[in-house]
């Protein structure tokens, strides 16, 4: 049952005291109480302060899709929360726009492959069957792997709690993860294209993520990943995203190990970017060495270790 909040004695109550009486149970399962909404300014709508917001001017705005994110996973559904085009806004640049960059560069680069193709064929979604194995791929493929999994895991748990909120929160921050670290510092592999068993796990992997991530998405966002799908569907899947299984994971593929190294790394790259901002020292500009004292580094791997030193130019 869903009901909004000053609902709490006329519907969930009067429900649950009747069934009860009647009946010796109560009459729903599960409760969804939904917080009211107010403008901007965290004033309640009405016509006398002219704050109203209609729901179709905002969709017509910012699309349908943007909306039904904010309601669905901008905050718990209980809780009060502003509406208004900045919200909106942000949810369009933050996530959506981020998932549909990410999905633009993959087909970009899977069209622009013929060029360096020996056969001259562009890659498509069958020649992920040619790539190496995950077990096999760099470790940067198997770290996303590992996310991306992980994803499926929670989002999944979330949503058979309803939580919807969370179930967004989990998705974004996987979209922002394959975005601004994983295409960001796999762009050489993409150049060098599918013949090379590094560019062929390189379009594998992002692949079958935005696959994964697109089905996820489906039931809050589902006008832009039913598009999207027609563009990532492999031949063996529905025509519509919305016909498609569920996406099950795979726990063997979870790495919390890769994980918390990957996070440790990313964190000292960013510390390194912010020691180099207060001392007035550019990227561009190469430095001898690094000096980093933080836990659990010297089990970094190797690959790991190059990566932070590439990232702040050591």
């Amino acid at each position: 049952i869903c009901e909004a909040i000053d609902q709490t004695r006329g519907w969930f109550y009067s429900l649950m005291a009747v069934g009860t009486l009647v009946f010796g149970h109560s009459s729903y399962e599960n409760v969804v109480c939904l917080g009211h909404v107010v403008d901007e300014q965290g004033r309640k709508m009405s016509k006398h302060l002219g704050n109203v917001m209609e729901p179709m001017g905002l969709m017509n705005a910012h699309g349908a899709d943007a909306v039904r994110w904010f309601f669905a996973a901008s905050g718990s559904p209980w809780g009060q929360r502003r509406i208004g085009p900045s919200v909106l806004d942000e949810i369009v640049r933050k996530v959506l726009l981020t998932y549909w960059n990410t999905v633009s560069f993959l087909v970009l680069y899977a069209n622009a492959s013929s060029a360096g193709s020996a056969a001259g064929e562009a890659w498509t979604p069958e020649s992920a069957a040619s790539a190496p194995p995950p077990a096999a791929r760099p470790l940067l493929d198997r770290w996303l792997l590992s996310e991306l999994h992980a994803c499926v895991r929670d989002v999944t748990a979330s949503l058979e709690a309803f939580d919807t909120a969370a179930a967004g929160r989990r998705l974004a921050a996987l979209i922002d993860d394959l975005s601004n670290w994983y295409v960001r510092r796999s762009r050489r592999r993409f150049w060098s294209g599918p013949d090379d068993p590094d560019g062929a796990a390189a379009f594998a992997t992002l692949h079958s993520a935005l696959v994964i991530v697109t089905k996820l998405m489906a039931p809050i966002t589902p006008f832009l990943a039913d598009s999207v799908w027609g563009v990532l569907r492999p031949a063996d899947e529905a025509e519509s995203v919305h016909l498609s299984s569920w996406p099950g994971y795979d726990a063997a593929l979870i790495d919390p190990s890769l994980s918390v190294q990957m996070a440790l790394a990313r964190r000292l790259v960013e510390l390194g970017r912010s020691a180099r901002s207060a001392a007035a020292v550019r990227t561009r500009q190469p430095l001898s060495r690094a000096l980093v004292g933080a836990a659990g580094f010297g089990s970094l791997p190797g690959a790991l270790r190059e990566l932070v030193a590439d990232e702040l130019n050591v």
